[in-house]
C-alpha cells in the first residue's frame, strides 16, 4: 500500500506524489525528463534570490546547521529543522498563503553557537570578506526573530503613508517606490529587476551576460541537452 502523507510540519501537510508512467516510458523520453529536470533545478535559486534578498545566505547557513553542526541542544536542533522544513516548502521565510513571515522559535542567544558549531563541522557559509560565523549568525538574526523586520512578502495594504514597494520584502524592487514607476517605462517588465542607483532607476535585466548570468548558462546548456531526446516538433527550433 502506498504512503502518501509523509509528516505534517506545523499547518502543512507534506505529502509523496508517485509517477507511476516513468517506469514504461523510452528510454529517450526518460532521458529528456532528466535533462528538464536538470534545467529546472539549475534555475532554483533565481526564484529563490527573487522572492528575498536573504533567502541564499538563509537557506546556506540552515542546511549548514543541519548537516554539519554537531551536539546541540536537542531542542534547538529540533526547531531549527522544523523551521528549515518550512523554509524549503515555502521558498523562503515567507508563507506561501499569507505572505507573512515564520519566526525561528528558540532563544536568540541559542542561534549563534549553532552557526558556529556549523562552521566548526565544516560548513560552507555565505561569510562576506572578514565576517566571522558570530557575525554572519547576527546579520541574519533579524530575518529570524525580529517580527517588525521584513514582515511581508508584497503588502498589498500598507496603510495611510506607506508604499506597496517599500513595505514589500520580495527583491524586484531595490530602493524603488511607486511615484519612481509614475514617469518610468520598463523596457523588460517581465525579465528583470528594478534597482534605483543613484537617484537613476536601472533595469537589471535576467540573461545570458545579464543578472544570474552563471545560472541562466547552465539552464541553456542542459536545455540543449534536451534537444537530442525531444520530439521533432519540439526540438525544432
Amino acid at each position: 500500500m502506498k504512503r502518501y502523507l509523509l509528516e505534517h510540519v506545523d499547518d502543512v501537510a507534506v505529502v509523496q506524489i508517485y509517477a507511476d508512467g516513468f517506469r514504461s516510458l523510452p528510454l529517450c523520453d526518460k532521458q529528456l525528463v532528466w535533462h528538464l529536470y536538470l534545467a529546472a533545478l539549475a534555475g532554483r535559486d533565481i526564484y529563490y534570490d527573487q522572492r528575498y534578498k536573504h533567502n541564499l545566505e538563509l537557506r546556506a547557513v540552515l542546511e549548514g546547521i543541519l548537516t554539519h553542526a554537531r551536539a546541540l541542544p536537542v531542542d534547538v536542533e529540533r526547531e531549527i529543522r522544523r523551521y528549515t522544513k518550512l523554509f524549503w516548502i515555502n521558498s523562503g521565510p515567507y508563507n506561501g498563503l499569507t505572505a507573512r513571515k515564520s519566526l525561528l522559535r528558540i532563544e536568540p542567544g541559542a542561534w549563534a553557537p549553532a552557526v558556529e558549531a556549523a562552521a566548526a563541522g565544516g560548513a560552507s557559509l555565505p561569510l562576506r570578506p572578514g565576517e566571522s560565523p558570530r557575525a554572519l549568525a547576527e546579520r541574519l538574526a533579524p530575518v529570524l526573530f525580529d517580527a517588525a523586520f521584513d514582515p511581508i512578502l508584497t503588502s498589498k495594504s500598507p496603510g495611510p503613508g506607506r508604499d506597496i514597494l517599500q513595505a514589500s520584502a520580495n527583491n524586484l524592487y531595490v530602493g524603488v517606490s511607486m511615484h519612481d514607476l509614475e514617469s518610468f517605462r520598463e523596457r523588460h517588465g517581465l525579465n528583470s529587476r528594478l534597482v534605483k542607483d543613484g537617484g537613476r532607476l536601472v533595469e537589471e535585466v535576467y540573461r545570458v551576460g545579464g543578472k544570474y548570468d552563471r545560472e541562466i548558462r547552465r539552464i541553456v546548456g542542459h536545455l540543449e541537452d534536451a534537444i537530442a531526446f525531444a520530439p521533432p516538433a519540439t526540438a525544432a527550433p
